[in-house]
């Protein structure tokens, strides 16, 4: 039912600053505005996969996910309350930029999800170099981590594709993840993954970031599991961002590891062994980020 990450709402304590950042230096473009919230996509066919909101303080609202048809969204909604969460919106239309049918809810470490069908997608679509297509996957710290794995699994359909230190979970996408769980102190956010055509866009997105005070936090280098080229940064108030590309790409026939496996040799952080550990700052700002307990609602049109 579930086809992949469609968007991500943040709160920014300052909207226009970061609203301005993601357009002009992480490239992407915006589609819509509310007066308090700014929409913008990528070159995917996703109405918009970032929904940047003025808040009080800076958190993550909800991921939203991408659901195949209404009656998808009526057994999701099912399912989700028969497992005993208990803050689950009714489905209803969204009157977002988009539009669309869906609901919310808080998972059983209370972050805001969010599952939505019907949306005014676009038909000009195709990679484009140096430019994002879409948010590939987002990577969640986890203090119950046995118990989310078991919501996303049973309740949402999702697979456990491999083990590391990580818990990588695939949806109906080919990708090989697009949820991962973190074994961590509290439920927060650890980064967000937006996709890049390719390494070279990888490269020309970390300078330009660099060429405008953002310094490259971990990277560029190439993960072990997933294959997936990354460049981390802190964004706009210090949230957690990843350039990535070349993700591999996986079918049911995709062979399973665990954590010994992707063991790098002793002082290698990434296949290439040519990149430095992740900073200080990046191990600070990955546990920084906590949900919104009011966040999860898409059909109050915010």
């Amino acid at each position: 039912m579930i086809r992949g990450i469609r968007s991500v709402a943040i709160g920014f304590t300052a909207l226009d600053a970061a609203a301005d950042f993601f357009e002009q230096v992480w490239h992407l473009d915006r589609v819509g505005s509310q007066p308090d919230a700014v929409y913008l996509r990528g070159t995917g066919p996703y109405h918009h996969i970032l929904a940047l909101h003025r808040r009080p303080s800076s958190g993550i609202l909800r991921i939203v996910f991408d659901v195949e048809g209404r009656e998808g969204i009526d057994r999701l909604y099912s399912a989700i309350c028969k497992s005993g969460c208990a803050n689950v919106e009714a489905p209803g239309s969204i009157g977002a930029p988009g539009g669309g049918y869906g609901f919310g809810c808080l998972d059983p470490e209370g972050r805001g999800l969010a599952f939505v069908t019907d949306v005014s997608d676009h038909l000009d679509q195709g990679p484009l170099a140096d430019r994002v297509r879409k948010i590939t996957h987002v990577n969640l710290n986890s203090g119950e981590a046995d118990q989310s794995l078991s919501f996303f699994a049973e309740i949402l359909g999702f697979r456990l594709v491999d083990e590391s230190i990580f818990r990588f979970l695939r949806c109906g996408s080919p990708d090989h993840h697009s949820i991962v769980l973190a074994k961590a102190p509290d439920a927060t956010l650890n980064h967000i993954a937006f996709e890049m055509p390719d390494l070279d866009s990888v490269m020309r997105g970390a300078g330009r970031m660099r060429d405008n005070g953002y310094p490259i936090e971990w990277g560029v280098g190439r993960h072990g599991a997933g294959n997936n080229v990354f460049a981390y940064f802190a964004g706009p108030e210090e949230i957690p961002i990843e350039y990535t590309a070349e993700v591999l790409q996986v079918d049911d026939s995709y062979v399973s590891h665990g954590p010994e496996y992707w063991r790098f040799p002793p002082g290698r952080s990434d296949q290439w062994g040519v990149t430095s550990p992740r900073s200080a700052r990046l191990h600070r700002i990955q546990q920084l980020y906590r949900f919104d307990p009011k966040g999860y609602c898409v059909t109050d049109n915010d």
